[in-house]
């Protein structure tokens, strides 16, 4: 059994690293218990909110720069 990690938004299931497995496959799913909110932003930051599309935009963003970056070492070996 493999883990991937992934993003779940509006009912699809993104991963964030492509599956070795080409064909259909039957996976299992697991979410965590409870989902964590931030309840009061304090301090400097008490005035703004939070954008949660720009975060994950952004974390996707990331993780793609880093697969580009592993792939270009890769490459250069």
């Amino acid at each position: 059994m493999n883990t991937v990690k992934g993003i779940y938004h509006n009912g699809i299931i993104e991963p964030m690293i492509k599956p070795g497995i080409n064909i259909p496959t039957e996976v299992l799913i697991i979410f965590p218990e409870e989902i964590k909110t931030v309840k009061k932003i304090g301090g400097l930051f008490k005035n703004f909110s939070i954008g949660y599309s720009q975060i994950e935009a952004d974390l996707k963003e990331l993780n793609k720069n880093a697969e580009d970056s592993l792939l270009k070492k890769i490459d250069n070996e």
